[in-house]
């Protein structure tokens, strides 16, 4: 499969696979945030333990469309190059929790960032033409740093200084899970 970070689209390996692989739309890193986000990893699974994610699956994800069908991959894979995605400053200041999933996350001070935000709204007005239904949770941007994270209160993690992002790449991910990890492959990238 193809590495995100990677320009080349293995599209006809899809195929028959298509209609069990999860599928999402998110905001790709550089190598530089990749490798600051890496650290903060590192700090974190110092202190909980767990499974750090692969520095080429860190990501923000802005619309999680789970299994997707077979016809809707073809019809969202031709849609999104021709989204255009207009992105801003993120900085991600804190290290936070998800309790139930057992994942450790970076994200922004607060979770409303107003570029985000309208960007995440105008992503799934698009996705509801194709079909897709929106969650009903709100929208919390992070960037998954660790899974099946034992305790551990990240908060009092020193993380600074803040990692500043601005995003340049807004991809169709599909993740295809191993017996120990997923791995994911780029379908269409949003100019």
């Amino acid at each position: 499969m193809s590495d995100p970070g990677n320009h080349s689209h293995h599209q006809g390996a899809m195929g028959a696979h298509s209609a069990s692989r999860r599928q999402f739309i998110g905001l790709w890193p550089d190598a530089r945030t990749v490798q600051a986000l890496s650290a903060w990893a590192t700090k974190a699974h110092a202190l909980c333990g767990g499974r750090i994610m692969r520095p080429d699956t860190l990501h923000l994800t802005l619309a999680f469309l789970g299994n997707v069908q077979a016809t809707q991959v073809a019809d969202l894979s031709a849609a999104v190059p021709a989204w255009r995605v207009h992105t801003g400053l993120l900085e991600l200041t804190r290290l936070g929790r998800f309790k139930g999933p057992r994942i450790v996350w970076a994200g922004p001070a607060d979770a409303r960032v107003g570029w985000l935000d309208e960007l995440h709204t105008e992503l799934w007005g698009r996705l509801g033409r194709l079909g897709f239904v929106p969650p009903a949770e709100p929208f919390r941007p992070h960037v998954s740093l660790l899974r099946n994270a034992g305790l551990g209160d990240v908060s009092r993690l020193a993380v600074a200084p803040p990692i500043v992002w601005t995003p340049s790449r807004c991809v169709l991910v599909a993740s295809a899970p191993a017996a120990t990890d997923s791995y994911y492959e780029v379908l269409a990238e949003a100019p």
